[in-house]
């Protein structure tokens, strides 16, 4: 036996040469070696034997596979995997709107929004969906008159379930939620005593197994093996158990996932204690809504999140957690602690959160994440600080030259093209922190679009966004994190829309723009001391060089220069010299420093197509509207007291030309490209 076992080869799988083997291993026998094997039924035999072999093969491979979290191809047995880590998959999230309700000619005092309020959206893509209310809401009657402001309305059918426990039945204690795109993150769980009994418990979802008690009314979540999840109970260990008798019954909304996103226009589909008359403005339209976790996600984040053992204490630890949440669906999270802050700040620890399909957490999220995601689970001595993204917006401008002769494309499918590539270029690289973007990748990627693309080139603008007070005097620090450069005509550093203002001597004016001062980069800025030189009494400082009108004073201190100060820093300059004279001192040093690398900023407006100068541009710049620090890419708007903007969305934004082929975000920074703007992407193309 041992010399005919060595013939068999048992390491090949495919069908081919398992069939091949078999027929090695019985020519190698005496009694069948002259046999015709091709020629005979045995042949078929064969193939069966091989078939057999090559399945059983398969399906073991297959099941060593799913025994494995790294391999495991199916839903079900990824979940299972998951589940051991402590780690449960999310739900689609429904996505979000908020909106302001007015009731009219209200005669009772005060009026209720129940929850699950139905309201149907605009048509998106031919769609119109439903949104409900998932909480109640009363507020007091006004002058007959009820607003219930800033209600979030989320994107789903409601939909309710009932049980009876019976122990025999279902000993777990384990009720299934029938419906596979429900959002659990507006899941309520209320238990009553009996259909006898009308008295209920809400129970709410268990996030902290180190709290429970044996009386704590809680439910945990799981995803069953055919993809809906599932509710079950505690033990009377770890959380109160059920017992005979009791009704489960369990509210949910079943939503669409991403696919409302944009709805912002919604009608009433009931009324609200009979009142008819009411009115809905939009306040925000649907955002923050995710998909079912994929499988890929549970295999990235189960690790982490066991890794993290329900435990903040290291920076990855917080990632994790936060990315776990079921409150907020996220695109990007960062966190960093309060030493590496400019200024210190030990003790703290630092979140920055985007949010899906938003650009901002609202202050109840904000809340959320805090009081029921970070605080339960951090160190005591630790606070944690929820942080704005400080978004830079890229703006590109492309200059494609393509050779027409290899191409049936127009220039505006060219055109086309690039445009659709340079957005797939940015949401592939961009949107997340710590990300780099640079020039020299983008047009790399741009020229092999299209064989017909001989080159390509790009102007890469930033741009900051802020919404200023209006009617209040403030002034407003906008930094890009990086350098700007000196520019004119359509490189100049921009300030957008206009807007309307009173003067100090009470005028109106209706549209004010910004603009830097033509002459605020060339003039003198300081003047260095090399050299006090000594018997100094009354110098007189000179300035001379290309421009004109600059002007300083020297300070002596027992006949020694100790300070220069500039009392006009003059226009037109591009080199300068100092001279001090003085009858009776000598040997005093000092050199003129350009303004360079700051510019200030002016406003002015129009009248009958005169440009007037408003605030700023003077010599002395006492009364700039601003400044520009280009080498810190930081630009200041001083006493700023907008009455209006104009527009419709309130934003003033500032746009500069980056002075770098490459721009990189940190801590709290996110680089992106708002495809929702026109003005981001220009495509100029020439053919050759």
């Amino acid at each position: 036996m041992a010399g005919a076992n060595s013939n068999i080869q048992i390491a090949d799988l495919d069908f081919n040469k398992i069939k091949t083997n078999l027929k090695t291993f019985l020519q190698s026998q005496a009694i069948l070696q002259d046999y015709n094997y091709e020629g005979s039924a045995l042949s078929t035999l064969l193939d069966i034997l091989a078939y057999n072999t090559q399945y059983n093969a398969y399906y073991l491979n297959m099941v060593a596979n799913e025994m494995f979290l790294d391999s495991a191809l199916q839903r079900a047995s990824v979940v299972s995997h998951a589940k051991l880590l402590n780690y449960t998959p999310k739900s689609a999230i429904a996505p979000t709107a908020i909106i302001n309700l007015a009731v009219n000619s209200v005669s009772q005092s005060s009026l209720t929004l129940p929850k699950f309020t139905t309201f149907l959206s605009e048509a998106i893509d031919g769609v119109n969906y439903n949104f409900v209310t998932t909480d109640s809401y009363t507020v007091n009657t006004s002058n007959g008159s009820v607003l219930f402001a800033n209600v979030p309305l989320k994107q789903g059918i409601p939909t309710t379930v009932s049980y009876t426990v019976d122990n025999i039945t279902n000993p777990t204690y384990t009720f299934e939620i029938p419906d596979a795109d429900v959002d659990t993150t507006a899941l309520q769980v209320i238990v009553q005593q009996s259909s006898a009994n009308a008295a209920s418990d809400v129970y709410t979802l268990a996030t902290n197994y180190l709290s429970l008690t044996n009386d704590s009314k809680v439910f945990f979540l799981q995803e069953s093996t055919n993809g809906n999840f599932e509710i079950y109970f505690g033990d009377n260990i770890l959380g109160k158990q059920l017992t005979n008798g009791n009704i489960v019954n369990i509210s949910y909304i079943i939503t669409s996932g991403t696919a409302s996103y944009g709805a912002n226009n919604f009608v009433l589909m009931d009324t609200i204690a009979g009142y008819s008359s009411t009115s809905i403005s939009p306040v925000s339209s649907a955002t923050e809504g995710s998909e079912k976790e994929t499988i890929s996600s549970i295999k990235f984040q189960a690790p982490k999140s066991y890794g993290a053992q329900n435990r903040a204490v290291t920076k990855d630890d917080y990632i994790t957690l936060i990315q776990k949440n079921q409150f907020v669906p996220l695109d990007a999270v960062n966190v960093w602690g309060g030493e590496d802050m400019e200024s210190p700040e030990y003790g703290t620890v630092y979140v920055a959160v985007k949010p899906k399909g938003s650009y901002s957490l609202t202050e109840a999220q904000k809340a959320s994440l805090i009081n029921d995601v970070i605080k339960p689970v951090s160190v005591i001595t630790v606070t944690p600080r929820i942080v704005d993204i400080d978004y830079v917006y890229l703006l590109l401008s492309a200059d494609i030259l393509y050779d027409s002769k290899k191409t049936t494309k127009t220039s505006s499918e060219i055109s086309n093209l690039v445009k659709n590539g340079i957005q797939t270029f940015c949401e592939t690289n961009l949107n997340t922190f710590n990300s780099t973007f640079v020039i020299g990748n983008l047009i790399q990627y741009v020229q092999v679009l299209d064989p017909s693309i001989i080159a390509a080139d790009f102007d890469l603008f930033l741009q900051k966004r802020l919404i200023p007070s209006l009617r209040s005097t403030q002034t407003y620090t906008v930094n890009f994190g990086n350098a700007l450069e000196k520019g004119t005509g359509k490189n100049a550093l921009t300030i957008t829309p206009s807007f309307s203002q009173y003067d100090s001597t009470g005028s109106f004016y209706e549209n004010v723009f910004f603009e830097e001062a033509p002459d605020s980069t060339t003039n003198i800025d300081y003047v260095t001391l090399s050299s006090g030189g000594t018997g100094y009494v009354s110098p007189t400082v000179t300035i001379s060089g290309d421009g004109v009108g600059a002007t300083a004073t020297a300070e002596v201190v027992n006949g020694i220069i100790t300070a220069i100060t500039v009392v006009s820093g003059g226009a037109g300059y591009t080199q300068a010299i100092a001279v001090i004279t003085d009858p009776e001192g000598s040997g005093a040093i000092a050199t003129p420093v350009l303004r360079g690398n700051y510019g200030n900023l002016r406003t002015y407006y129009f009248v009958n197509g005169v440009k007037n100068i408003l605030t700023g541009g003077g010599t002395n710049h006492t009364d700039d509207a601003g400044s520009v620090d280009y080498t810190n890419g930081i630009v200041t708007l001083s006493n700023f007291t907008p009455t209006a903007l104009a527009g419709t969305d309130g934003i003033l934004r500032v746009t500069g030309y980056s002075a770098s082929r490459i721009v990189s975000s940190s801590f709290s920074r996110i680089i992106t490209l708002d495809t929702n703007d026109a003005a981001a992407i220009t495509v100029n193309v020439t053919a050759k």
